[in-house]
């Protein structure tokens, strides 16, 4: 754990990064065109103004509140904020997994499965991500500037392309993931076009987040697990688990067993293990099972207790982490009870990082049976009692776990389950304290392991993802109740960025 005094190297780029954007990079919301005063000529002048430059494609990649736009004034909040609009939040709430109490429209609108093109829109703040696309043209610029620069090593300038490369493609995949394939800007010469282009072909799309992974992933370090000062950086593990996404959405099998099977074979990552093994994952920076975690310290701070507890919450003295009296919390993001039951009594996962119960300010006990929504998925549950509302604590994006299920699932879908695909599932299993699997048909191996992935990696913002590639995501939501249609497996294009194109940009099917 760091303490406020121990602030990474990390914490301090993202930090001078949002600084540099604010000062340089005049991106408009709608037009992916930069205009950096940045260049080789006036800027790159040593291994240090490179590497000023590189950051600043860093800056989406936070749990901070967010940043303004100096191209529109707009604020846009971190890709891992806990708020409603981020990429973290929209991956859980419209699951199984989380739901929200609040009452704005917005919230609404994602739990209900009722959004749509005219209320998915960038003025009103509700979209945090399509904007990201203009870091996509930042990240080319600076490949691009970096290496026509002569004024840096060779060493950095090989590093600081490869850093730019694996951060360009992680955006393209979180861009994807939300909208499809968007007409992102990958050529260096068409940063200065201000036409709208047509979106490319998923194939393409792919394509290209795949070649700049590849050409990445030679050039960087391993991990950087033990190295404090760099923690937060672009690693081969972090590149190497993307492969393994891109791979997994796109059901390429056999290519998801290699880019898993690489990993496992880093010999880096590994799962921790011991009776308080789950709960120290998401308590120790740098542990060896998380292969990518957004490093948080003073700031950029994590909010996600604060999104969680309950407006009247008072303490919880008798929970496995006792929380002693605390500020009561905001929205109040809920595990609803259907989910939760999906934990077996015993399992570790349930009892260490889900609160069932808590006493509210008017010291009545809440809990199931009298009126508690949902249970609380705290997941981080070293810092309830810290300094409010944000927290000293890494956000945990990637982690080792994923790579043994995902592993499983792999093999699963082509052969059915064998020695491996159980070995790799029962690792996760053991460790939470629950029985082997074994003896199950390829269908019961797939479903099993659909609930076995939300019980190991809820709130981490996979759910969503998970429901899809099982193609139940709109037969989930149905049958909560909800108004899923079947082109609801994409956000809508917001209108906006349609007619600014004049049509040039096709809105997704069904908006």
């Amino acid at each position: 754990m760091k303490n406020d005094k121990q602030i990474t190297r990390m914490a301090l780029i993202i930090l001078t990064a949002i600084a540099l954007v604010s000062a340089f990079n005049c991106t408009k919301a709608l037009n992916t065109k930069v205009y950096s005063q940045l260049t080789p000529e006036n800027f790159y002048q040593s291994d240090a103004d490179a590497f000023a430059a590189l950051v600043t494609v860093y800056v989406p990649f936070t749990s901070y509140w967010g940043n303004v736009d100096p191209g529109n004034g707009t604020w846009y909040a971190g890709l891992y904020n806990a708020d409603i609009k981020t990429y973290l939040s929209k991956s859980l709430i419209g699951t199984d997994e989380i739901f929200n109490v609040g009452t704005d429209v917005n919230t609404s609108n994602l739990f209900n499965f009722t959004w749509g093109a005219s209320t998915w829109t960038l003025a009103s703040g509700n979209e945090a991500n399509y904007p990201k696309i203009t870091y996509v043209a930042k990240a080319t610029e600076v490949i691009n500037d970096i290496g026509n620069t002569t004024n840096i090593s060779a060493a950095s300038k090989t590093l600081y392309i490869s850093e730019a490369k694996a951060l360009r493609a992680w955006l393209m995949f979180v861009l994807y993931d939300f909208y499809g394939p968007l007409n992102v800007k990958t050529d260096p010469a068409t940063l200065s076009d201000t036409a709208q282009t047509p979106r490319p072909s998923a194939t393409d799309y792919d394509a290209q987040m795949i070649k700049d992974l590849t050409e990445a992933i030679p050039n960087l370090p391993a991990s950087y697990n033990s190295d404090a000062t760099n923690w937060g950086r672009m690693s081969q593990g972090v590149a190497n688990m993307l492969l393994l996404k891109i791979y997994m959405r796109t059901k390429q099998w056999a290519q998801a067993e290699a880019a898993a099977t690489t990993i496992m074979n880093m010999g880096i990552y590994s799962l921790l293990t011991g009776p308080n093994g789950y709960n120290n994952v998401f308590t120790q920076s740098g542990n060896q099972e998380i292969i990518y975690a957004v490093p948080a310290n003073t700031a950029p701070p994590n909010f996600w207790a604060q999104e969680v507890f309950p407006q009247d919450f008072q303490s919880a003295p008798d929970a496995y982490i006792p929380i002693a009296p605390r500020p009561v919390g905001w929205l109040t993001q809920y595990m609803p009870w259907p989910y939760y039951d999906l934990y077996d009594p015993s399992d570790i996962r349930r009892n260490t990082t889900i609160l069932d119960h808590y006493t509210n300010t008017s010291n009545v006990v809440m809990n199931r049976s009298n009126g508690m929504p949902g249970a609380i998925p705290l997941k981080y549950t070293s810092f309830p009692n810290g300094n409010i509302p944000g927290q000293g604590v890494d956000v945990v994006v990637f982690r080792y776990a994923e790579v043994l299920l995902s592993l499983a699932e792999a093999i699963n879908e082509q052969t059915g389950p064998n020695a491996a695909a159980y070995q790799a599932v029962n690792q996760v299993r053991e460790r939470a304290g629950l029985g082997d699997w074994s003896g199950l048909t390829q269908s019961q191996f797939r479903d099993s392991l659909l609930n076995e992935r939300g019980r190991e990696l809820y709130a981490e913002g996979v759910r969503r993802q998970d429901l899809l590639r099982n193609g139940s995501y709109i037969t989930s939501a149905i049958a909560r109740g909800k108004n899923a249609q079947p082109y609801d497996t994409l956000f809508p294009i917001p209108n906006s960025v349609i007619v600014a194109g004049g049509g040039i940009v096709a809105q997704n099917p069904g908006y």
